[in-house]
């Protein structure tokens, strides 16, 4: 019963029938060093798409420039009224009146009032300081200026859609060249573990096949042929 094997998924199969193809011979992408016995499919991966999150800039980092105001403080300052000088001052002479007994003749005497200097008159110089009176006034502390003020980038978290997949290759696969009544049964029981309950009788017909392609649509495997990792992921070793 090996023919419902070969017809249901050996279409396109190519089976190395020496170790290794020659250059000229082997088709594009298929393995230069099969060893005889060897099966391999061109199959189609699965596509398999997947939502991601990610942190995106949502605006560039720049930079602005800024004016600074000065900065003034108020103090206390000390302001000049008038400066100092010198001036000249005179002082009077000072008088006071006594009185004096003055002979008018012989044995005729006369008490009179006569002003007699005390103090002669003079000249002194004085000193005026200069005369203050404290006022308030507004002293810069700091310039007016400008300033480079950097801004930073923002962020957002965006979901994007990512697809894996989908591309054509040369798979290894299990063909009537190295897969036996053996390697089926194990197959099938396998996936009966797996879910797809099937008759274990070592024949690979059309349910056996119906469970295989909904298995491998399951796990995201390449479908309708029966690969060496479809094996491999039932835990069925092709050898």
């Amino acid at each position: 019963m090996k023919q419902p094997l070969k017809q249901l998924i050996l279409s396109s199969v190519l089976a190395a029938s020496v170790a290794g193809f020659a250059a000229a011979q082997a088709p594009e992408g298929l393995p230069l060093d099969a060893a005889e016995g060897e099966c391999f499919a061109r199959v189609q991966t699965p596509e398999r798409v997947e939502w991601v999150t990610e942190r995106v800039i949502d605006t560039k980092a720049t930079y602005e420039i800024r004016s600074v105001p000065a900065v003034y403080e108020t103090v206390q300052e000390k302001h000049l009224i008038r400066e100092g000088t010198t001036v000249y001052k005179s002082v009077p002479a000072v008088y006071k009146t006594v009185s004096d007994v003055i002979e008018i003749e012989p044995g005729l005497t006369k008490t009179v009032a006569k002003q007699v200097l005390v103090e002669p008159a003079r000249v002194f110089e004085e000193e005026i300081p200069p005369e203050y009176e404290m006022i308030e006034v507004q002293k810069l502390v700091t310039p007016a200026r400008e300033e480079r003020v950097e801004v930073p980038a923002t962020y957002k978290t965006v979901e994007r859609r990512v697809a894996h997949g989908g591309t054509i290759a040369w798979v290894a696969v299990l063909c009537d060249a190295n897969t036996g009544p053996e390697t089926i049964a194990d197959i099938q029981a396998a996936l009966t573990a797996a879910g797809h309950p099937i008759a274990v009788d070592g024949k690979f017909g059309p349910k056996t096949y119906a469970a295989m392609a909904a298995y491998q649509r399951e796990n995201e495997l390449p479908v309708g042929v029966l690969t060496v990792s479809t094996a491999e992921r039932l835990g069925v070793s092709p050898r």
